[in-house]
């Protein structure tokens, strides 16, 4: 069904910045989503806008939820959609089921199933030293399932990794800059980069990279007083890739330069203790910088760490210390 006020509003949004304008009037959105879920059927008794993420998210019924994409990030709807239909019911952890996707004037859609469980981003904080422990060797083990999955299928999502890479080392300085990295440690980007691709791992065999394992993207369960990840959600940034660019998301959001911490996840992942080495540290760091959405300032979560370093080794030593 077509709404012509919608349609005027909708077709008028180009960008980014735009999409971000208009997201701030959720009645638009609630409109479509409405119109959406009537064309397949579904009736509604309740929507409830989910106010993470970068796109348009509502659960209704407290059983579905359907995702609406600008055209701008379409995308990040053709990675969702080929994921979500990759992992189905191949993981030890629950992803959404997808039901319905489609294209609602212009704008694509995903209508998929609830996962139960808390979003591990409320509540990280508030859990002791022995539950972060358990969660994150869950999440070292859980990413190296994803890993050793077969990407046949998946073609359409390869970055080709050295062509990938190759950018953003070529645009890593500019990143930094504009993410306003303090000027002592901007200064010593250029020299650290030097090189920097003879130095950075060889890929051998891409693996499917999920984008980011983030706090914001698993819900867990308490189970006997103890959390424990059941449901990994949001596939729109995902691509075939070097397997250690998967590793930065843990270190920075979570680990938060815990040496314990880093090596539970690490030793859980598959590495051996002998392979916890200054190369390995150097390895993730240099990714870090590297990483399409690398923006430390808001992803280390080390409180006061621009103050606690003066160069770029000091920091990989504050967020990558295995040795």
């Amino acid at each position: 069904m077509c709404n012509p006020n919608l349609q005027a509003i909708f077709s008028s949004i180009n960008t980014y910045e735009e999409f971000v304008e208009l997201k701030r009037d959720t009645t638009i959105f609630e409109q479509a989503v409405n119109l959406i879920l009537e064309s397949h059927n579904l009736k509604i008794k309740q929507l409830t806008l989910f106010s993470e993420g970068t796109n348009i998210v509502f659960a209704y019924d407290d059983t579905r939820v359907i995702k609406l994409f600008p055209p701008c990030h379409q995308k990040q709807f053709e990675s969702d959609l080929i994921v979500l239909k990759h992992l189905q019911g191949k993981l030890s952890v629950a992803t959404p089921n997808l039901e319905y996707f489609g294209e609602y004037l212009g704008w694509p859609y995903l209508i998929m199933s609830k996962l139960e469980g808390t979003l591990l981003e409320t509540l990280w904080e508030s859990l002791d030293h022995t539950n972060k422990s358990v969660i994150l060797a869950e999440l070292g083990a859980l990413i190296k399932e994803v890993h050793s999955l077969s990407t046949k299928g998946l073609e359409a999502i390869d970055c080709h990794w050295e062509q990938f890479i190759n950018k953003q080392i070529t645009h890593c300085f500019e990143t930094q800059r504009s993410t306003n990295l303090p000027n002592n440690l901007l200064e010593q980007i250029p020299i650290f980069l030097e090189g920097i691709e003879s130095k950075l791992p060889q890929i051998k065999k891409p693996v499917l990279l999920t984008g980011e394992y983030t706090p914001m993207n698993f819900l867990v369960q308490q189970e006997h007083g103890i959390w424990h990840i059941k449901g990994l959600i949001d596939f729109g940034d995902a691509m075939l890739g070097l397997p250690e660019y998967d590793l930065l998301g843990p270190g920075a959001f979570l680990i938060q330069g815990d040496r314990e911490l880093l090596h539970t996840f690490l030793i859980a992942y598959g590495y051996t203790p002998d392979q916890l080495t200054e190369d390995l540290s150097f390895n993730l760091f240099a990714l870090m910088l590297l990483h399409q959405y690398s923006n430390l300032n808001v992803q280390i979560r080390i409180p006061g760490w621009q103050t606690l370093v003066t160069t770029l080794e000091e920091l990989q030593q504050l967020v990558w210390d295995l040795t």
